[in-house]
């Protein structure tokens, strides 16, 4: 019977061990939203855009501040646990960021585009949207257009 406590026991911490650690922040957040062509977009689509960036860049932020609490927490445990989890969070929060910049990234140069052409009517999503290879999974991408 004791053996069998202690198992149970180890397998219930090994378990919770990990997604305790990132059940508080969730996944890390991701942009739902189409950067649109700026050579083709209309003002109102980079303006919902740049809208949509700010959310995103919000919840980027939320998220790193939630990882930055939680490598904190880590830092107070004791043993090799503790520098792994840091580790972990670090890495997490820095693909976000990383993912946050690529996306700030692609809408400049669509900003660039738009001031340099004046825009349009007919906006696809730009070569460089997160939401490009989504559209083209659900066959929504013009063939052969952005």
């Amino acid at each position: 019977m004791t053996r069998t406590s202690t198992i149970a026991a180890a397998i219930l911490l090994c378990a919770g061990a990990l997604p305790v650690a990132h059940a508080d922040c969730g996944p890390a957040p991701r942009p739902a939203f189409a950067i649109p062509d700026g050579a083709h977009a209309s003002r109102d689509e980079m303006s919902a855009a740049k809208d949509n960036l700010s959310e995103y860049s919000a919840q980027v932020a939320a998220y790193a501040s939630c990882l930055d609490a939680e490598q904190t927490s880590a830092a107070r445990a004791s043993g090799g646990d503790a520098r792994r989890l840091q580790s972990e969070y670090l890495d997490l929060g820095s693909t976000a960021l990383a993912r946050l910049a690529s996306v700030v990234d692609c809408f400049t140069r669509q900003v660039q585009a738009f001031q340099a052409t004046g825009g349009g009517s007919d906006a696809g999503p730009a070569q460089c949207s997160p939401g490009r290879s989504r559209l083209a999974a659900a066959g929504e991408l013009r063939p052969g257009g952005p």
